[in-house]
Order: C-alpha cells, then structure tokens, then sequence
C-alpha cells in the first residue's frame, strides 16, 4: 500500500498536493470526501487531466500511521469498486453545473 507521507491542501483552489515516500509531488484537484463503512475516502482528479469533462478520478483513503493521518491507495479491487461506486452515486446526485445560457448575448 502506497502511503503519502505529506499533503498539502489549498482549500482556496481545490487543489491537494501529495508527496510519496520517494519525495515524488504529485498534485490533484479535490473532489470529494465521504466517510464509507467506518473510513474516510477522498476522491480526486490528477490536476494535469486534458479534459476535465472525462477525468478518471482516483480513489484514496485516509489510514492513520504512527500518530499521523496519511492517505493511501485502496489495494483491494472490491474495495476500490465499492467506494468508487458511491462516489459515482454521490455525483449523479449533485445538481448540474453547467453555465446558464444567456439569451442577451
């Protein structure tokens, strides 16, 4: 299980910065957060995505390590499946985003 031993979150922009124990700094753009049968789990977008409107998303999850909170990969494909599952729920739930048409233009 890959663990990131720093993260740094820049709630302003949304974005995560997450740096591996090779010092590798990797940056995501914050999805969302939900709690699923006892753990935290974070769902996020590589911020060098092409296209934002088909992004694969990751999941992560939070583990606690020698008094630390740290998030680590899901290893278990069921795991990952079923969380990745809720995640998708929970977006189909949220309400469009799209820009209104402005009919003044």
């Amino acid at each position: 299980m890959a663990e990131n031993n720093d993260a740094f979150l820049d709630e302003e922009e949304g974005i995560i910065e997450l740096e591996d124990e090779d010092g590798n700094v990797t940056r995501f753009e914050f999805v969302d957060r939900a709690e699923y049968n006892g753990t935290v789990y974070y769902a996020l977008i590589p911020d060098d995505a092409e296209d934002e409107g088909t992004a694969e998303f990751v999941v992560l999850k939070e583990q606690e390590v020698n008094g630390d909170i740290m998030l680590a990969t899901v290893d278990d494909d069921d795991e990952y499946n079923e969380v990745g599952e809720m995640f998708l729920k929970r977006f189909s739930e949220l309400p469009d985003l799209e820009e209104p048409e402005d009919d003044n233009l």
